[in-house]
Protein backbone atom coordinates (compact mmCIF):
# COMPACT_ATOMS: atom_id res chain seq x y z
CA UNK A 1 0.00 0.00 0.00
CA UNK A 2 1.44 3.39 -1.03
CA UNK A 3 0.13 6.86 0.62
CA UNK A 4 0.75 9.66 -1.25
CA UNK A 5 -0.09 13.14 -0.29
CA UNK A 6 -0.52 16.41 -2.44
CA UNK A 7 -0.96 20.44 -2.62
CA UNK A 8 -3.77 20.60 -5.32
CA UNK A 9 -6.11 23.03 -6.31
CA UNK A 10 -9.25 21.40 -5.34
CA UNK A 11 -11.18 24.27 -4.16
CA UNK A 12 -14.65 23.63 -4.79
CA UNK A 13 -17.66 20.90 -5.14
CA UNK A 14 -17.45 20.71 -8.74
CA UNK A 15 -13.93 19.87 -9.29
CA UNK A 16 -13.97 17.66 -6.46
CA UNK A 17 -17.00 16.01 -8.18
CA UNK A 18 -14.95 15.48 -11.14
CA UNK A 19 -11.93 14.32 -9.29
CA UNK A 20 -14.47 11.75 -7.63
CA UNK A 21 -15.59 10.67 -11.05
CA UNK A 22 -12.31 10.31 -12.28
CA UNK A 23 -10.74 8.29 -9.23
CA UNK A 24 -13.51 5.80 -9.22
CA UNK A 25 -12.29 4.36 -12.53
CA UNK A 26 -8.98 3.69 -11.22
CA UNK A 27 -8.89 0.16 -9.66
CA UNK A 28 -5.26 1.11 -8.18
CA UNK A 29 -6.50 3.75 -5.78
CA UNK A 30 -8.14 2.40 -2.79
CA UNK A 31 -9.11 5.62 -1.10
CA UNK A 32 -8.75 8.99 -1.31
CA UNK A 33 -9.66 11.54 0.54
CA UNK A 34 -9.00 15.86 0.24
CA UNK A 35 -9.42 18.56 2.65
CA UNK A 36 -10.27 21.83 1.18
CA UNK A 37 -10.38 23.47 4.71
CA UNK A 38 -5.98 23.23 4.58
CA UNK A 39 -4.90 26.28 2.45
CA UNK A 40 -3.16 23.67 0.25
CA UNK A 41 -6.20 21.60 -0.53
CA UNK A 42 -3.97 17.95 0.42
CA UNK A 43 -4.98 15.51 -1.18
CA UNK A 44 -4.41 11.91 0.12
CA UNK A 45 -4.47 8.75 -1.69
CA UNK A 46 -4.04 5.24 -0.68
CA UNK A 47 -2.69 3.10 -3.46
CA UNK A 48 -0.97 -0.06 -4.22
CA UNK A 49 2.23 -0.43 -4.90
CA UNK A 50 2.36 -0.02 -8.87
CA UNK A 51 0.38 3.63 -8.20
CA UNK A 52 3.17 6.34 -8.19
CA UNK A 53 2.86 9.86 -7.33
CA UNK A 54 4.29 10.69 -11.06
CA UNK A 55 1.15 8.92 -12.40
CA UNK A 56 -1.43 10.70 -9.97
CA UNK A 57 0.06 13.83 -11.37
CA UNK A 58 0.11 13.14 -14.99
CA UNK A 59 -3.48 11.60 -14.35
CA UNK A 60 -4.77 14.86 -12.84
CA UNK A 61 -3.50 17.31 -14.94
CA UNK A 62 -5.24 15.37 -17.85
CA UNK A 63 -8.39 16.92 -16.33
CA UNK A 64 -6.72 20.31 -15.34
CA UNK A 65 -6.18 19.69 -11.55
CA UNK A 66 -2.68 21.34 -10.29
CA UNK A 67 -0.80 18.39 -8.22
CA UNK A 68 2.27 18.95 -6.36
CA UNK A 69 3.45 16.17 -4.41
CA UNK A 70 3.86 17.23 -1.01
CA UNK A 71 5.84 14.33 0.67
Amino acid sequence: MNILVFKTNINNHQKLATVNNFFSEIPEIDRWSIDMEDIDKVLRIEATENMLESNIIDLLNEINVYCQNLV
